[in-house]
């Protein structure tokens, strides 16, 4: 059998190329390495490898349909908690919609890029989190950002709101 190593790179359609670029490098941090001269395809690196994502400019139409099969969400890792504050305060500040989540093995942020993709960037809560997983199973609540506690059922605080 087969086992890769690791995700090498992504690859995302998108309807508006600069629009993403400038998503994806102020939301995750990624530097773009090179484009095409069309201008129809850049790829972006976190500075570690060629690229770890590539955008290419050919989707159109409406966002993604959330009842229909796909991707649900694509998730980058931050060093810490406290690199996952600074995000937080980073990206709210410069106007992104985002959701701050905890689940049993991490403290995460959500928030869909310009097509609609939903991006996490989270950090682990749990040096052995392949344990938790195993043994806690899922969970999903709200996150005070500011003290990284839980705050109960995050679809009852939706509601809330």
């Amino acid at each position: 059998m087969v086992k890769a190593e690791r995700l090498g790179h992504m690859v995302l359609s998108v309807s508006n190329l600069e629009a993403s670029r400038e998503f994806y490098e102020k939301v995750v941090g990624l530097e773009t390495v090179t484009g095409n001269d069309e201008g129809t395809i850049v790829f972006l690196s976190l500075g570690e490898q060629h690229h770890d994502l590539a955008l290419i400019q050919r989707a159109t139409g409406a966002r993604p349909d959330a009842t229909q099969p796909g991707l649900v969400h694509f998730a980058w890792k931050v060093a810490d908690f406290p690199a996952l504050q600074a995000a937080y305060h980073e990206i709210n500040d410069a106007g992104f919609e985002i959701e701050p989540i905890q689940h049993n093995i991490t403290n995460s942020l959500y928030m869909p890029d310009p097509d609609g993709n939903l991006v996490e960037l989270y950090c682990d809560r749990w040096e052995d989190g392949i344990e938790v997983l195993r043994t806690q199973g899922p969970r999903r609540v709200a996150l005070d950002i500011e003290t990284g506690e839980g705050l109960g059922d995050a679809q009852e605080l939706l509601r809330a709101r």
